[in-house]
């Protein structure tokens, strides 16, 4: 008898350490909809925790917070003892159609802008409201996928810069660190430059990758600066960071990376965030077999008339969803 209620004791116990509570709460009203974010939060008696936002990708004209492969990242970011919070953020390219590349840059500017200034919102949410969420204002990560990806950089670079969107984040806001999934600084005014060192940085994208670039594009004084472009200005000034380079695959990343590898973003706020580590770590991932991209999706029909259609094999669907 006493074997069998030890037994239980310990399964009572494990599951108790593997549980995760979700909350969702509305952080902004625009005039268009409510935004809202999930907050995922272990189950333990602690009453402050790091805490990794999630910013959803789709081209910034499409995505939702809580897709399987998110809810399933978050919940094992909570899982770890962290704070996990996934938000809503407007679509500022939603239901744009084939245009001109001038047109296409103005509209993208704008949509950049719109998602950083909703993360924001998201952020300053969070540490007004850091008591009741229980975490660490001072441990805050932003997360990104693809659109949110950029945002997610963006939002980093435009507080190291001053930038007038920033200036809603507490006096003093630093972030504790930045996650891109295949991401890129938006460069609206010339080379992308900070002015103060950015947070610790995780880079994860796929060395193929022709969505969002692996290294940097300009066209008319604009462009993006992509992963390898970013990692060679932390390596030189000397900046902590760590970069997992996918060889050979391309925006599939911007899934994988947090559907396969939430725990070296997990690894990631342990060592540079919690612990503060002055590194730089470089690494690359091959997979046997992998020689090409899993997915190409041209840019240029991204916002085309038709939706994109994605001819890949039922197990690399399954990755890459």
């Amino acid at each position: 008898m006493k074997r069998v209620l030890f037994l239980l004791f310990f399964i009572s116990a494990f599951a108790s350490a593997w549980a995760v509570q979700k909350s969702t709460y509305v952080f902004a009203e625009r005039d268009t909809c409510n935004l809202k974010m999930d907050v995922y939060m272990p189950d333990d008696t602690l009453t402050s925790h790091p805490c990794v936002f999630f910013v959803f990708g789709g081209g910034f004209k499409m995505g939702e917070r809580d897709t399987p492969s998110a809810v399933t990242y978050m919940e094992n970011i909570a899982k770890a003892g962290m704070v996990g919070i996934a938000i809503d953020y407007r679509l500022g390219l939603k239901g744009v159609e084939s245009t001109s590349l001038i047109e296409l840059a103005k509209l993208m500017e704008n949509a950049v802008n719109v998602g950083v200034e909703d993360a924001y919102a998201a952020v300053n949410y969070a540490v007004e409201h850091a008591s009741q969420l229980k975490i660490n204002p001072n441990q805050i990560v932003l997360s990104g996928s693809s659109a949110g990806a950029i945002i997610s950089l963006q939002c980093d670079y435009y507080l190291q810069n001053g930038h007038e969107l920033s200036k809603v984040l507490p006096n003093g806001f630093k972030f504790g660190g930045i996650v891109p999934f295949s991401g890129a600084i938006a460069a609206f005014n010339g080379k992308v430059k900070y002015q103060q060192q950015p947070a610790p940085t995780l880079f994860m994208h796929g060395t193929k990758d022709k969505l969002v670039v692996y290294n940097k594009l300009m066209v008319f004084g604009k462009g993006m600066f992509g992963s390898n472009a970013l990692a060679k200005q932390f390596k030189k000034n000397g900046w902590p960071y760590q970069f997992i380079r996918f060889t050979n695959f391309g925006h599939e990343i911007a899934v994988m990376g947090y559907k396969e590898h939430a725990d070296a973003v997990i690894d990631f706020v342990n060592r540079f965030v919690i612990g503060k580590a002055p590194i730089q770590i470089d690494m690359n991932w091959a997979e046997e077999g992998i020689e090409k991209p899993l997915m190409d999706i041209d840019p240029a029909g991204l916002y085309g008339k038709n939706d994109v259609q994605l001819s890949v094999s039922p197990e690399v669907l399954e990755r890459i969803r």
